[in-house]
């Protein structure tokens, strides 16, 4: 489906300019866009919003546009008043069906959500645009984490998310529809909308929560990848849902030692959340302490904290950002994720020097992630002397219900010992 229009005039919007002639014979001068439509009254054009149409009228040659205010408007036409009266009658019915969507107060289910992705692609006016929307609205309202567009074939591109931590699948597009929706999406991110062989990234805002966009040139188009990050909905680690012991143990210990403390997980087991959470509480305790984040990028904004974003830097290297950081002398620092052997081996130096290090770091399981820095390059007298605790975090189904669960172990510097 290419959305194409057998009305003839093309995309919205649509500019009627009648010439000197037809202007003397009272014929309107007049531009349908998605919401409104824009009269051409000489020196003081008049703008009629869609949503404030009460009524369309088509009465010899003219339009007529009754507004809720009870003003009238003419349109003089001519003799394809029809054909504009129809497609003005069009634009107005998607008008007041994209914004009931959009001004749902209730939650919209993630299949309404994409069933109504699909069914903006249909759209005279702003198709593209307004599915994007429609899909971004539909994350807000379901704290989707992630949304995957990936083409499968020449003809069918598969939509995926991700909701408590579970993979789930939506409905399917074609390839037409996906390198435009994709285009959208480039545009917002600040990336380049007309470059399709080569991997870009970028991030945007939308309403209350921040997109990072990734994309990646594949067999039959461009895989998108998209990183919903919602507003940090936690303000104590309580409220997280794990298990007492781990939470009173997880304060009692990052608050009374120095040194690195890692928050493992899988994708989407809650790692940043509990950095958050924990971030805030330090910082709003009694003994209020100076805290800051390194983080590529910043994922959300907590009240009372100081938060760096990697972008802002000029070396765009977070080991190096990590290293300046410190002869600020900050009480707390919490780095957004070790990615490399420069990370663990700054993160294990701030915490050697006296220094509360936080970090997120991709692992399985407790074991596994002291494994992967010792593989990362990780040298055994640091890790042996720097690395006080690991809290890994796994979502688990319980009752059909996904639910955080937590464990947290102290390093002895010889073995981890589950506390």
């Amino acid at each position: 489906m290419h959305n194409n229009s057998d009305d003839g005039f093309g995309l919205v919007p649509v500019c009627f300019v009648p010439g000197p002639v037809r202007r003397l014979l009272g014929r309107t001068a007049f531009r349908l866009e998605a919401d409104r439509v824009v009269i051409d009254a000489g020196s003081s054009p008049c703008e009629v919003l869609l949503k404030d149409v009460r009524d369309i009228r088509l009465s010899c040659g003219s339009i007529i546009i009754a507004g809720i205010d009870a003003a009238e408007r003419k349109l003089n036409c001519g003799r394809r008043a029809p054909q504009i009266f129809q497609l003005l009658q069009r634009l107005k019915a998607e008008d007041d069906e994209f914004a009931g969507f959009m001004q749902n107060k209730g939650p919209v289910s993630p299949r309404h959500g994409f069933e109504f992705m699909l069914r903006c692609l249909e759209f005279r006016a702003l198709p593209y645009v307004r599915a994007v929307e429609a899909v971004l609205k539909t994350a807000a309202d379901n704290c989707l984490t992630d949304i995957h567009l990936e083409p499968v074939a020449s003809d069918r591109v598969k939509i995926t998310f991700r909701q408590a931590g579970e993979i789930k699948s939506g409905p399917e597009m074609n390839l037409f529809q996906h390198d435009r929706i994709t285009a959208r999406l480039k545009h917002l991110a600040g990336c380049l909308s007309h470059i399709a062989d080569t991997a870009q990234e970028g991030a945007f805002r939308h309403g209350g929560i921040s997109v990072r966009v990734s994309t990646f040139p594949a067999g039959s188009g461009e895989r998108v990848s998209l990183r919903i990050i919602s507003p940090v909905r936690f303000k104590n680690v309580a409220d997280l849902g794990w298990p007492k012991a781990v939470v009173s143990n997880w304060l009692e210990n990052i608050r009374d030692q120095r040194g690195l403390f890692i928050i493992s997980g899988p994708v989407g087991s809650g790692k940043t959340t509990a950095m958050y959470a924990t971030l805030s509480e330090l910082s709003t305790a009694d003994n209020a302490l100076r805290v800051v984040t390194v983080e590529d990028p910043v994922e959300a904004v907590i009240p009372d904290i100081c938060q760096s974003s990697l972008d802002q830097l000029k070396e765009k290297d977070l080991s190096q950002a990590f290293k300046h950081l410190l002869r600020q002398d900050p009480n707390v620092i919490a780095l957004g994720e070790i990615r490399d052997v420069k990370c663990i081996r700054e993160a294990l130096q701030a915490g050697l020097s006296g220094h509360l290090v936080l970090a997120t770091f991709h692992a399985g399981s407790i074991g596994e992630a002291i494994d992967r820095i010792r593989q990362m390059g990780g040298e055994d007298l640091l890790v042996l002397s720097g690395l006080k605790g690991i809290l890994h975090l796994q979502l688990r189904r319980q009752n059909g219900i996904i639910v955080s669960d937590a464990e947290f172990a102290l390093f002895d510097g010889k073995e981890m010992r589950k506390v």
